[in-house]
């Protein structure tokens, strides 16, 4: 049979209801700036800050906008050295496409602020059977 002293039984009392009120709190609210990116293509900024969601897996790094259309999704290694490995543009300033391997011309990430540049290739929604390439930056606050 365990024994609680009165001190015991007074932490106990103050501490569980803390614990539950702590548990029910609202979220904290994402800084201004925090879990965004901007996006360039062709030189021309895109029109907006977009929303994303940023998951590390190992020395992976997805960064997706939500929704996904139109948005990006890029995918970044940063083990050793920062390495982009893919780059999938939906319908941004009109263009589709992707970037991979000699493509992608750079990655760094700088806190977690992660920038990827290159070239992708792909199609204008205006001419979808011609085929285009545009260069891109993309810059994510995570």
């Amino acid at each position: 049979m365990w024994r609680l002293g009165v001190r015991q039984l007074a932490v106990c009392a103050v501490t569980a209801p803390a614990v539950a009120v702590a548990a029910c709190a609202s979220p904290t609210e994402v800084p201004a700036g925090a879990l965004t990116a901007r996006m360039v293509i062709d030189n021309k900024e895109t029109s907006a800050t977009y929303p994303v969601d940023c998951t590390q897996r190992g020395w992976l790094w997805t960064i997706e906008t939500l929704p996904q259309t139109p948005g990006f999704t890029a995918i970044v290694e940063t083990g050793a050295a920062v390495e982009p490995k893919v780059m999938r543009i939906d319908d941004l300033a009109g263009f589709t496409g992707s970037a991979a391997d000699d493509a992608l011309a750079g990655a760094e990430m700088e806190g977690t602020t992660i920038r990827v540049s290159g070239t992708a290739h792909g199609a204008f929604a205006d001419r979808p059977t011609k085929p285009a390439e545009v260069q891109f930056e993309m810059e994510a606050h995570c």
